[in-house]
């Protein structure tokens, strides 16, 4: 009996569920989403007798956001599926917004995707993202609501209405570091991108940017890394002061140890390789271990990276294409044992490239830095290259090249990019004893028309000169790795007390620049000038300048080769600089052609705390056609170059108003830094120094042209300051002439070196 009853109960739920099967769905009031997307969203595993299935059905079409209302009937033949649909948007407008256009709020923003018809999910969707842009350029007391506004004449339309509360750009007041130990705070400073607050730097760069910071502490991993701290930990926090709207950001760092290279070898594995390239790999790594690594052999990952890139360079000049290159470590309490192993690959091509997050950028801009194209072979150093060569373009703030499967065993690169503002404006005061108050301001623009292009205008002042300069520089012209520079500078220099004249020059250049190597780049340009000169004395200016009153046009070939590892401009304590500039005039130039040569080199090193320099100059002029060098194209002696001196204080003159410097210069500092106090916030260093230069070989000679070497040797103290450096320094001359101008004491507010 009961089995009879278990049955009968089966087979009556049975038919239960197939009469269920057998109805039919039907949707009513969709007017606008076809039944297509609605059956999409709903899926297939379901039951609509079920009442769990029913809401949950009912769940998935609200999170659309494409409804107003839902309701699920069920009759003997069907289940019906009634929708009341939101509307569709006809205007939307845009209420106290100041930083964008409605035009590049479209182009972030496509109206088909987010404004198509009402969604609030879209709309929420679309406010978090807009936040995320004016968050990016430090505003971060944004805002944004809005209404929904019913259309005068259609039902079945709505108008929105956005309210954005801008609020002002955000600031950071204070950067603070806990826990370094081998760098101080102003070398940390000046690796990082962002900046503090300056009350007397208004327009100054400070502006709270989250990505930044985060940027800043990838960039302070990366300094810990490069010097040896392998397990370098920087984490940050911020702190929001409500009332000012500005943050502090604390960067936390965790150094744990100082690790040292103990060897470095390599192990090459790959076939269709012979014994001579094999020990000419090996000869590589020797020598690059010799010149790069033994003399500071402290761990540095860069180091690593550049071996591995030379390594690569080298097996594709060969023909080899797919390897891998491991980098296998062994440490052993604070020394690292490095093996770099190179291994076969199987082949890999591009199927196809696709680029995404550019929505300023053009396309070509970012292909252009990738080092592989569709149809390529690629391996992951070509991938690791490219991604380097994103980053080296400064307009993003996050860059990732990922491989995906493709047809046939290739690959797709999926190239992600995050977009960042690329322009800035500085204001900035110097106070010297030598140039009085200087104001420097400038606008940059990294990335002008989405195309990579940088233009720069700027403007420098001072009581005796009046710099303005505008350059653009197009990177990839012929489709190589070649800048192309073209743009004006208009300079008024007022040398009335020292030569008794002044001048006004016009110029436009065109030129080009590219990288030699990673921290060598050249610079070739062709400048074209117009120079007027004024005599303010003729009876003691000097007769060379007396000969070029008046206006004159001069063409110059400019070459510069420029070298620089400093690791920082403005309290450097470690690194090199070198720059070689070759200035060619042909003797179309107020009938005299000239070759003017300047090598300049400065070297920073750093024991425990004390801070050693030397800074050099060389420089030589002469005359194509052996004629006398005007006056201001000839090298002079004094200032920042030999302390102690006025500018223009020493060397050949033939009155004190009547400077005429020398066609050679040699001319060298010898600096001593301390810290006096070790506030890391704002220290005070105190500095001795030597200075020893000459300046020499003139055609004719001048009434006072002794050609002795001139020294001086003093001390001073650096400040660097909440306003900038601040700079007392005393010099003492040793060796000097009757007619030379001292200065013993030196002030300078922004430029201490």
């Amino acid at each position: 009996m009961k089995k009879i009853l278990v049955i009968l109960v089966i087979l009556f739920v049975s038919n239960i569920s197939y009469g269920v099967s057998q109805k039919k769905i039907v949707i009513k009031g969709n007017e606008y989403i076809d039944n297509e997307v609605i059956y999409s969203i709903m899926g297939d595993d379901f039951n609509l007798g079920s009442d769990t299935d029913k809401n949950k059905i009912i769940k998935l079409l609200y999170n659309t956001g494409n409804f107003k209302n839902i309701v699920i009937e069920e009759t003997d033949e069907n289940f019906i599926i009634k929708v009341i649909e939101n509307p569709i948007i006809d205007k939307i407008s845009f209420h106290g917004i100041k930083r964008f256009t409605e035009e590049e709020i479209f182009e972030f923003f496509k109206k088909d995707v987010y404004f198509k018809f009402y969604n609030s999910n879209s709309i929420d969707r679309f406010i978090n993202e807009f936040k995320k842009i004016y968050y990016s350029f430090g505003y971060n007391q944004i805002n944004i609501e809005y209404d929904i506004i019913d259309h005068p004449d259609k039902t079945d339309f709505i108008n929105l209405d956005f309210k954005i509360l801008e609020g002002e750009i955000s600031r950071i007041n204070k950067i603070y570091f806990v826990g370094n130990n081998y760098f101080d705070k102003n070398e940390l400073l000046s690796e990082i991108k962002s900046k503090q607050d300056n009350f007397f730097l208004i327009f100054r760069n400070a502006n709270f940017k989250k990505y930044q910071i985060k940027n800043d502490v990838n960039l302070l991993s990366n300094l810990y890394k490069n010097n040896g701290f392998r397990n370098i930990k920087v984490t940050y926090k911020t702190e929001y002061i409500s009332s000012k709207n500005t943050f502090n950001v604390y960067f936390y760092i965790n150094e744990g140890q100082l690790y040292n290279i103990s060897r470095l070898h390599i192990d090459t594995q790959i076939t269709n390789i012979n014994l001579d390239q094999i020990e000419h790999i090996n000869n590589i790594v020797n020598d690059y271990y010799s010149t790069k690594i033994s003399k500071k052999n402290f761990y540095n990952e860069s180091k690593i990276n550049k071996l591995t890139a030379i390594i690569s360079d080298y097996l594709y000049d060969i023909g080899l294409i797919f390897f891998d290159i491991q980098v296998l470590e062994n440490v052993e309490d604070t020394n690292v044992d490095i093996l770099i192993k190179i291994i076969n690959a199987p082949p890999k091509y591009v199927d196809q490239i696709n680029i995404f997050g550019n929505s300023r950028t053009i396309e070509k801009v970012i292909r252009r830095e990738i080092d592989v194209a569709e149809g390529d072979a690629i391996n992951s150093d070509k991938i690791r290259t490219s991604n380097k060569n994103l980053n080296r373009l400064g307009i993003f703030k996050k860059v990732s090249i990922e491989e995906k499967s493709g047809n046939d065993n290739n690959v797709n690169l999926d190239v992600n990019v995050e977009e960042k503002s690329t322009g800035e404006f500085n204001v900035g005061i110097s106070v010297g004893s030598y140039e009085g108050i200087n104001l420097v301001s400038g606008l940059k623009e990294r990335n002008f028309g989405g195309a990579g292009r940088l233009v720069d205008l700027s403007i420098n002042t001072s009581e005796s000169r009046t710099l303005y300069n505008f350059d653009i520089t197009e990177p990839y012209v012929f489709n190589r790795k070649l800048s192309f520079i073209y743009g004006i500078n208009y300079s008024e220099f007022d040398y009335g007390k020292s030569a008794s004249y002044e001048l006004t020059n016009f110029s436009t250049k065109t030129g080009f620049k590219y990288l030699l190597s990673e921290d060598l780049d050249h610079k070739i340009i062709l400048e074209y000038s117009l120079k007027d000169y004024t005599i303010t004395d003729s009876s003691t200016a000097s007769s060379d300048i007396n000969n070029l009153a008046g206006g004159n046009a001069d063409i110059y070939l400019k070459n510069s080769l420029t070298f620089n590892k400093l690791n920082s401009f403005i309290r450097p304590t470690n690194g090199t600089y070198l720059n070689f500039q070759d200035t060619f005039s042909p003797i179309t130039n107020s009938d005299n052609g000239t070759i003017k040569n300047i090598l300049t080199y400065r070297k920073y090193f750093k024991y425990d705390s004390n801070i050693f320099s030397i800074q050099s100059m060389i420089g030589n002029i002469f005359s194509l056609q052996d004629s006398t060098i005007p006056s201001d194209e000839k090298f002079s002696l004094g200032g920042r170059w030999l302390r102690g001196f006025d500018i223009f204080g020493a060397g050949p003159r033939d009155s004190r108003t009547s400077y005429v410097g020398g066609n050679s210069l040699i001319v060298s500092k010898f600096d001593y830094q301390r810290p006096i106090f070790k506030n890391v916030d704002n220290p005070v260093d105190f500095n001795l120094f030597f200075d020893a230069g000459k300046v020499f070989d003139n055609k004719n000679d001048p009434t006072n042209s002794t050609e002795s070497i001139r020294s001086s040797y003093g001390l001073g103290i650096k400040w660097y300051s909440a306003v900038g450096p601040i700079g007392f320094s005393w010099g003492f001359p040793i060796s000097s002439e009757s007619y030379d101008i001292e200065r013993m004491f030196i002030f300078s507010l922004g430029n201490v070196n």
